[in-house]
């Protein structure tokens, strides 16, 4: 063995990638020098790639014909023909547009053929005996083949052994001597947070392909016998440690020590490098102790869109090197450990890449170090083979990756293709340059100076991971968050990828998983700063987890009416000052909250287990939301307390009355809300969860917020609770719950101040241009996580009719469902945990009879004898107007119906009444078009699960049966404002507006007219009309008019609009002044709706007058004029969306019970010249969260 200097290793390597490259050119065939040529315009021409990228990926989805031709059409027109193609092709698609896309049955199969042949370069037609030609000549050319079957992450168990089988008789085919294999590929409920158990299944399967691959041998051309080889593919991330434990656990078993088996790692982690060093001691032992070596395939990595995409989303750090300087450092590092002849006599090495620096690198090291026959060259079928050819004249075997798809499954390359396209248009990717690489040309040069760049950064790349949070030591500034940076984030999740997160995760249920034998936590009522423990009815929280088994967790007391008339008196009283705060002041005491919520994340999970049943994923992402709540609403009120000439002030006494179903976040939300907003809180929890809320609220107080400003009163709803919400003191409620516990607080005290964010009957839609794989998953977790009692939960899907007559997709669907496991969240490896209570009411009667037409694809079951477990339900043939159809049941229950078209599917959604969250998964970006203008809810979500909203990303509340009161956002810029008080001290401040209005003209004839004289009569008002005109202006300009996205995520656009209500009636009292008047039908025609002027019978004044002049008649407009009484205008509640008067006391009682009976909403606060005040009345929040990439790959963002 020579040793190298790295000078010499540089320059031998060098030298010989000119050769290679040379040999390469010389080597080059005419048929291949064309096809690169196209291949070089489009590596080149960033348009191009986007637009082929848009044809393979949306175009094909459905099994119309006429659809793919209308997709290919619209693409074509509006991006034109990619420059790429051949003059023949271009030919082609020109007649395509304008005939063949006239007969689709006959153009469209042979565009699919052609596309398809194309295609057959870099992905091999997996049809039997297409295949096995393919397979036969590359043997008899002497090309080894690794074979890989293409498909994205499965998604249920069925799917999963059904690949496994393929595995196996892959294994058992004589042709066949090397398969790659991703574990999402045969285990279908891999979970970072069940590590343990999804190893064990993992190994478990590994084991039945090591043990086919050991029983069978591949017989070389030469007549060399060898054993079938299985390489272990590496995926996201995520599924490192799972991948690489996996490998070492399955290899240890006795069976196999003496079978060899790959594995791959990606250089472009930073962790791969610790990875291999561990990999590599563990073979040496095994080595030693007379086992086979493994083999480690080194490559660069091909899912760095995706982890981008993922760092985005997610907010943590990029998992994968930033710059490709560290990338190719870290790839000759790995290299070069693999070489040292101690470590290749355990480890074999597969050389993975295309770059010919690289690979004469490596080829020279191992000449230098005597391991030549210790390592091999792998590289993609059908990329560069003139470079392939050259490289095997001088090294024998290279083994070639080929990804394999029958026709049948052309649409699983397109993520492959997706990804490679990505991958090979990299300005710094040495394949950018492959098709016409000359040595000592420009291109070639620099290749050559990024290769040397990289060697001598070898040892300087870092070698330590990325992602590094850590719940067990993390601490945290002191001087963090919005109080501090002026700036809103969110918090980010925990990372359950990361083995210190599962260790702290386990001591969380081992502390908070109780037995029979242990004493429950007491829990007191905190009244005024009093703990009351006497004297008081007590109940128990049971632990669902381990029904029927009765585990009391926690025992606590109920306040009786007393107690209420107690706590509103200290609240209304609030003895500390929390009202007499500065908003700074609050600001900075919330932002000491956020803090000890992150202190608390740990107990809060736990308790939250214990309590409801809650699985830890999903009570992780609650604390995280409810430490963006403690941060972002103090933060927003901002926006209202340093208003000029405005006096905000809060409420007075709040009382928040919880759901149980999301324990954390919501009550937290309210909570925070309110105290952001001036007010003292009552804190009424769910009896379901009141150890939760219990532990949030010790976490509050921990931050020195006083227990005179937040009381704690757990009670019984319908007699304490109505007690207390019915006090004359109590000047608003918070409530998150059913629509009829709403409507039943309105009906009792129809003059409540309620912001009430009710039920959903949620529907995703599925259009034939659907990625269905992906419609799945995200249909799935809609549907059954959180047991499906989420608000936001998919409960209705409906199904494009040939999606709905898809077998495959049905089959799909059911056994995803069936796969997704069911239990205590006790055990990490179930997804789904338990119901609050045992199924009763609606949800029992769905879950046990069907409606005429209906039948079950999958029927629910109860799990281990435990009525609060129940496996996912699925119906299909649900009816238009059936209960299924309209009724909300609130569990992990999916009703599916089918629509004739994407309009019918919209109508079927827009009839259930709700309108919380809607989903549609589609690709074509016409319809996406159609149904965000069309469907009305809330949230809407493209391409995206419907639940899962994060503040400020994706303000959250509904429409419709789905909200009472205002209507305004929870985790959204207005939210605080509606517990604020607002009075006016001066004029508000405006700034220059830059369009016109009609409104804006005549304001500004009125004022001309004020100047000189006229209108003395009416001076005052009109001139505060005349400036409120231009602040709702401004603010429309700035605000209420614009879609807003606050952060501009990779991948995801999500943004915030507001749109009009649609026929507003103002209601005319007799203190109305003109501004109250003129400043309401203003508003109401600049925020986009119809006004109705409801004027009362009898009502005959200055006021009125006005109106019937030239200036009133200009302001009035096309607004409908009414004269009516009480009883009409009641009645005219069918008809208009929001009756706005202009002052509290002078809505009549029977019109607010009238309202109340109907869940109506009266806008009553008094009117105000500020725009970005008055303006909220007028208008209704939506939030679009459109998940835009494509496996990462961002389409024409990403060109900047």
């Amino acid at each position: 063995m020579q040793t190298a200097t790295d000078e010499t290793l540089q320059h031998e390597a060098i030298q010989l990638a000119e050769a290679w490259q040379n040999r390469a050119d010389a080597l080059y065939k005419n048929e291949e020098k064309q096809y690169q040529k196209q291949i070089k315009h489009l590596l080149t021409h960033p348009e191009d790639k986007i637009t082929l990228t848009k044809l393979i990926d949306q175009s094909f989805r459905s099994e119309n014909y006429r659809r793919v031709a209308d997709q290919v059409t619209s693409l074509l027109k509006q991006r034109g023909i990619p420059g790429f193609f051949s003059p023949t092709e271009k030919i082609l698609m020109h007649l395509f547009l304008s005939v063949g896309r006239l007969i689709p049955g006959l153009s469209v199969p042979k565009m699919i053929e052609k596309m398809r042949a194309d295609s057959n370069r870099a992905i091999v037609p997996g049809e039997p005996d297409v295949l096995l030609a393919h397979l036969q000549k590359r043997k008899a050319q002497g090309i080894r083949m690794n074979i890989n079957h293409l498909g994205e992450a499965l998604l249920g168990e069925e799917e999963a052994r059904h690949r496994l089988q393929t595995y196996i008789d892959d294994l058992k085919n004589p042709n066949i001597e090397y398969i790659s294999v991703k574990i999402s590929t045969i285990y279908s409920q891999i979970q970072s947070l069940a590590f343990d158990h999804t190893v064990g299944v993992l190994v478990e399967r590994l084991s039945a392909l090591y043990r086919t691959a050991a029983a069978h041998e591949f017989v070389h051309s030469d007549g060399r016998r060898v054993p079938k080889f299985v390489n272990l593919d590496m995926e996201e991330y995520r599924d490192l440690e799972i991948t690489t434990a996996a490998f070492i656990r399955a290899l240890d078993q006795e069976e196999f020590k003496q079978h060899a088996a790959g594995i791959v790692l990606q250089a472009y982690l930073p962790d791969s490098f610790a990875i291999q060093q561990s990999l590599t001691e563990w073979a040496r032992e095994r080595v030693a102790e007379g086992g086979a070596p493994i083999k480690i395939r080194i490559v660069k990595g091909a899912n760095l869109e995706m982890e981008l995409v993922e760092s985005a989303l997610f907010n943590w750090p990029l998992a994968t090197y930033d710059n490709k300087l560290d990338v190719d450092a870290n790839y000759k590092r790995m290299v070069h450990f693999g070489m040292q002849p101690d470590n290749m006599r355990a480890v074999h090495l597969g050389i993975a890449s295309h770059n010919l620096f690289e690979l004469a690198y490596a080829y020279t090291l191992a000449e230098h170090n005597g391991v030549i026959d210790g390592f091999s060259f792998e590289m993609l079928e059908g990329m560069a083979n003139h470079v392939r050819r050259a490289i095997s004249e001088m090294t024998g075997e290279v083994l070639l990756y080929a990804p394999v798809a029958a026709r049948t499954e052309f649409i699983n390359a397109i993520a492959y293709l997706v990804r490679r396209l990505d991958e090979n248009t990299g300005e710094e990717n040495f394949l950018r340059y492959s098709p016409d690489l000359k040595t000592g040309s420009e291109e070639w040069r620099f290749l050559k100076k990024q290769f040397e760049a990289s060697c001598a950064h070898r040892e300087q790349a870092p070698s330590t991971p990325n992602r590094v949070q850590d719940r067990n030591l993390e601490k945290f500034p002191a001087e963090r968050g919005t109080f501090h940076d002026g700036e809103f984030n969110n918090e980010p999740d925990t990372d359950w990828s990361l083995a210190a997160n599962r260790q702290w995760v386990e001591a969380i249920r081992d502390h908070w998983r109780k037995s029979a034998d242990d004493a429950p936590i007491q829990i007191p009522l905190v009244i005024g700063d009093e703990e009351i423990l006497e004297d008081r009815d007590v109940r128990t929280c049971l632990d669902p987890n381990q029904a029927p088994t009765e585990v009391a967790v926690a025992t606590y007391r109920l306040a009786t009416t007393t107690d209420a008339e107690r706590a509103v008196a200290v609240a209304k009283a609030d003895p500390d000052g929390w009202r007499r705060l500065a908003p700074a002041e609050r600001h900075a005491a919330l932002s000491r909250v956020a803090m000890e919520l992150r202190k608390a994340r740990g107990d809060l999970i736990g308790a939250a287990a214990a309590n409801t049943g809650k699985v830890f994923t999903e009570a992780d992402v609650e604390v995280s939301e409810a430490i963006d709540f403690a941060e972002y609403y103090p933060y927003s009120a901002r926006t209202f307390t340093e208003l000029e000439n405005i006096t905000a002030t809060g409420k007075g006494v709040g009382a928040v009355v919880s759901p149980w179903n999301f324990p954390i976040a919501i009550p937290c939300g309210g909570i925070v809300g309110s105290l952001a907003a001036g007010n003292t809180v009552i804190f009424k929890p769910a009896s379901d969860a009141v150890l939760v809320a219990w532990v949030l609220c010790q976490a509050i107080w921990r931050a020195g917020i006083s227990r005179n400003t937040l009381q704690f009163f757990p009670c019984a709803g319908g007699s304490t609770g109505a007690h207390l919400i019915n006090h004359d003191d109590v000047d608003f409620v918070i409530l998150t719950g059913g629509t009829e516990t709403g409507m039943e607080m309105l009906r009792r005290k129809p003059s409540l101040n309620l912001s009430a964010e009710t039920g959903g009957k949620n529907a995703t839609i599925v259009t034939a241009m659907a990625d269905r794989d992906q419609a799945c998953k995200n249909i799935i977790y809609s549907a059954f996580g959180n047991t499906g009692q989420k608000c936001s939960a998919t409960s209705l899907l409906i199904l494009e009719r040939e999606i709905y007559n898809d077998e495959n997709f049905k089959r799909q669907l059911v056994d995803a469902a069936r796969s997704f496991q069911v239990g205590s969240a006790w055990d990490f490896a179930n997804k789904m945990g338990a119901l609050i209570h045992p199924p009763q009411g609606d949800l029992q009667k769905a879950m046990t009879t069907l409606e005429p037409g209906e039948s079950w694809a999958l029927q629910p079951e109860m799990v281990d004898g435990n009525p609060h477990m129940w496996t996912p339900g699925i119906k299909f043939g649900v009816q238009p107007g059936s209960y299924t159809h309209n009724t909300e049941f609130f569990g992990a229950l999916l009703a599916v119906m089918p629509a004739d078209n994407l309009e019918q599917a919209i109508e079927r959604v827009n009839m259930t009444g709700f309108g919380l969250t809607s989903g549609l998964e589609s690709l074509d970006p016409r319809e996406h078009a159609v149904w965000k203008e069309k469907i009305k809810a809330g949230n809407l979500y493209v391409n995206r699960g419907t639940t899962g909203a994060i503040t400020l990303r994706q303000p959250f509340g509904g429409m419709g049966k789905s909200a009472l009161g205002p209507a305004i956002k929870a985790g959204g810029p207005n939210y605080v404002a509606q517990f604020m008080n607002f009075k006016e001290t001066g004029l508000p401040r405006i700034d220059a507006l830059q369009g016109e209005h009609a409104l804006l003209r005549m304001a500004l004839e009125w004022r001309r007219k004020l100047l000189w004289g006229k209108l003395d009569t009416y001076k005052a008002d009109l001139a505060k009309t005349i400036r409120a005109i231009k602040s709702y202006l401004y603010h429309t300009e700035q605000e209420f008019g614009r879609a807003k996205d606050y952060f501009h995520l990779r991948g995801q656009d999500n943004i915030h609009r507001y749109l009009p209500l649609g026929t507003i009636a103002i209601r005319l009292h007799a203190d109305d002044s003109l501004f109250d008047v003129l400043a309401r039908l203003a508003a109401t025609r600049i925020a986009g709706n119809l006004p109705m002027i409801s004027i009362p019978e009898a009502l005959n004044n200055a006021v009125t007058a006005f109106l019937t002049t030239m200036e009133g008649r200009q302001i009035v407009g096309k607004a409908i004029v009414r004269r009516q009484s009480d009883e009409a205008l009641i009645a005219s509640m069918t008809i208009v969306q929001r009756i706005r008067y202009a002052a509290p006391d002078r809505v009549p009682e029977a019109v607010l019970a009238a309202a109340a009976k109907k869940g109506f909403y009266i806008a009553r606060a008094p009117v105000l010249m500020e725009g970005r005040i008055e303006m909220l009345h007028y208008c209704q929040n939506q939030s679009i969260c459109d998940t835009y990439h494509r496996y990462g790959n961002l389409g024409d963002r990403s060109i900047l």
